[in-house]
């Protein structure tokens, strides 16, 4: 069985056809493109939720240590 694109729900049912996301996924030649700029535009937010919850335990820690 042949995978579909993502976004287009085109048929992959050729090797050249297919090309792999930066998350893994598989696209087609022709989506590639518009899909990667998809996920750049998500993952600064993704980013900046991360890097303030690991601030946090980093104070928690901090503040145990100099107690």
């Amino acid at each position: 069985m042949a995978a579909l694109c993502p976004n287009c729900k085109t048929k992959l049912s050729c090797g050249c056809q297919r090309r792999t996301a930066s998350n893994g996924t598989t696209a087609c030649s022709s989506c590639i493109g518009s899909y990667e700029r998809e996920l750049k535009k998500s993952k600064p937010a993704l980013a900046k939720v991360n890097t303030s919850s690991n601030q946090d335990r980093w104070s928690e820690l901090m503040k145990k240590f100099k107690k």
